[in-house]
């Protein structure tokens, strides 16, 4: 059993490497102490709220169906069928277990017995959701659970393991060697395949499965950037949905070794929303991707601009998609003064934030490093914090977009231009997707346009 189970402690935080239970525990306990207080609150949030529903009620509902299958009685005691929902779980006794999206306005309306903070080192405005979740405990004597594996060291998360002033956290970490057997549910195949997958990654295998903040020197994107980009009230449109707003579109073409990716930006004023991300699958046929950008031209109202790579064979695919009525393309050849205009636009849009109460503008990291993501004329959120500085690039939660946007390298060559890399059996198509969406959302004009 894990000892975090067994631990009575009101602050508790679980640093733990991929695929060790942190989910499966913590709703295990989640339940104990809706059964040990009757008629409590207890709140579940994480960087997505579609997160708590897919992973952390999937995982509850299975607790009890074991209990069921086990002792239909004493289910039968406990709860009901009808009240085991997506977001919302009702027990006989009077306690309620609630998903709720990370915005501690949404918190702080709740009196809680516990609150569940899964992956909570990537949950941006993380100190006024902290600030929110203490008040929401305050007179319940509650309990706070934070979980995560590690991902940016400017963070709460980072801090509950590192200062002083939050030693009331009992902490428990588990890295992957204590989740092997016949401890833990991890494969020893599948390990050892990650882990030389991971080798020329090893920032990567150090952060998901050693449990180990790490230093970033040579990331063109630091990962307390993309934590600061991460949106929560951001999401991915459906292709199929229609949709009305000014969107862009980049597209990154791969076959057999890199994959093909379909990014799109929304731009409402300065701001960019990214809407819509996906991966093909290696060896896609290229007639697929033209009829993926077709039908998204046609479901979706003003696809203003479409960026295309146009290196190697994406010449004459940008010239099948123009036969196939795809309008406002922009072909970009891969060159290493491209990919810099690009890669650089993308990080200046990062960079570049708005204080939402006094409308300051400016950067929240300086070329050289220095980094201040809060307002500097000292505004103050409603919490009493510092107020966090808005990015003009909003990202959704998406750990798969996350991870590749922190794997590009960059080194500074002899003739001044920057080198972009990445480690051999990792993938930056994503990013590259990215800054496409991004060259397009830059273009001033709705017309077509088809570089040689």
């Amino acid at each position: 059993m894990h000892p975090f189970l067994r631990d009575p402690s009101h602050f508790v935080a679980l640093l733990m490497a991929r695929q060790t239970g942190k989910t499966f525990n913590g709703m295990a306990k989640l339940l104990y102490l809706a059964f040990r207080h009757p008629g409590s609150t207890i709140l579940v949030t994480a960087p997505k709220l579609g997160q708590v529903k897919r992973i952390a009620f999937k995982a509850l509902r299975e607790h009890l169906h074991r209990m069921k299958a086990n002792d239909p009685a004493l289910f039968n005691a406990v709860c009901r069928e009808r009240d085991l929902m997506k977001t919302m779980i009702r027990l006989r006794n009077g306690s309620l277990i609630l998903a709720e999206p990370p915005i501690p306005e949404t918190i702080r309306g709740h009196t809680a017995k516990a609150v569940y903070l899964m992956e909570m080192n990537f949950i941006r405005d993380d100190m006024d959701l902290y600030t929110a979740v203490l008040f929401t405990i305050n007179t319940t004597d509650g309990v706070i659970i934070a979980e995560s594996t590690p991902w940016n060291t400017d963070s709460v998360f980072y801090r509950i393991f590192h200062k002083p002033e939050y030693g009331k956290f009992s902490t428990h970490t588990v890295p992957y060697t204590k989740a092997m057997p016949p401890h833990g549910p991890l494969t020893p195949s599948i390990v050892n395949m990650i882990k030389n997958q991971l080798m020329s990654d090893p920032n990567r295998w150090r952060r998901e499965m050693l449990c180990t903040w790490t230093e970033e020197t040579d990331r063109w994107l630091p990962a307390s950037l993309i934590a600061l980009c991460q949106d929560p009230t951001t999401r991915y449109y459906s292709l199929d949905t229609p949709h009305r707003g000014r969107f862009y579109a980049g597209i990154d073409l791969g076959k057999k070794q890199d994959h093909s990716v379909i990014a799109v930006l929304e731009r409402k004023n300065s701001h960019l929303h990214l809407r819509h991300c996906h991966r093909f699958k290696l060896n896609t046929p290229y007639g697929v991707i033209i009829g993926y950008l077709k039908r998204l031209q046609n479901n979706w109202n003003r696809l203003t601009h479409t960026a295309i790579d146009q290196t190697g064979v994406g010449d004459y695919i940008t010239e099948d998609m123009k036969r196939a009525g795809v309008r406002n393309l922009e072909g970009v050849i891969f060159t290493q003064s491209t990919k810099e205009s690009m890669a650089t636009q993308l990080r200046e849009t990062m960079r570049t934030a708005t204080c939402p109460q006094c409308n300051w503008q400016g950067h929240v990291e300086t070329l050289t490093g220095t980094w201040n993501p809060h307002c500097p004329t000292g505004c103050k959120s409603p919490e009493g914090n510092p107020q966090t500085l808005t990015p003009h690039l909003h990202i959704p939660y998406d750990p798969h977009l996350l991870a590749e946007l922190n794997t590009p390298t960059y080194q500074l060559t002899k003739t001044g231009r920057i080198h972009y890399s990445h480690p051999p059996g990792t993938h930056d198509d994503r990013f590259w997707a990215l800054c496409l969406a991004r060259k397009a959302a830059a273009n001033p004009r709705n017309k077509p346009v088809i570089s040689a």
